[in-house]
């Protein structure tokens, strides 16, 4: 079995320097910043839906990315483009809008306003009925509820000097 594993190992790593994937990989460019999304825009040509779902798509990764690196008003932005736009497809606004809320009740994410993450819980439950992010809104906000609740009652019983 180790034999075959290793025999598979090898012929993977001889094809893919055969075909040259390993180099074509190597040479791509990872865009700076999200000026270099704008290879991915298109055309007002209706034809191209899965080109402008790659495109949406594309996008999400990229500000997924910018959550990780701490660029909140960046990723914030894109998720808001991608929300207003008409063009991409409701699953795509809705995790757009879903990650907005996700956002601004994040803890490290310092202007984190549990008010505005409830706001575009309940635009996407409104907007989109049908989602699958529907459920874990809903339940979402309740908690972020008893979060709003239980610092209102902490800072009544301890007030600062």
């Amino acid at each position: 079995m180790k034999i075959f594993v290793l025999f598979i190992s090898f012929f993977v790593i001889f094809s893919c320097t055969k075909h040259k994937l390993v180099e074509d990989f190597e040479k791509q460019e990872i865009p700076e910043s999200a000026a270099g999304l704008e290879e991915f825009q298109i055309g007002d040509d209706e034809d191209d839906n899965l080109i402008k779902k790659k495109n949406a798509n594309a996008k999400l990764v990229y500000a997924d990315n910018l959550i990780k690196l701490g660029d909140y008003q960046l990723a914030i932005k894109i998720y808001e483009e991608i929300y207003n736009d008409d063009k991409y497809k409701d699953d795509q606004r809705d995790d757009a809008i879903f990650k907005l809320g996700l956002t601004f009740e994040s803890f490290l994410y310092e202007n984190a306003d549990l008010n505005k993450a409830i706001y575009y819980y309940e635009l996407l439950i409104a907007e989109f009925p049908l989602s699958e992010h529907r459920l874990e809104s809903f339940q979402r906000i309740e908690l972020l509820r008893l979060r709003i609740k239980e610092k209102e009652i902490y800072e009544k019983n301890n007030p600062t000097e």
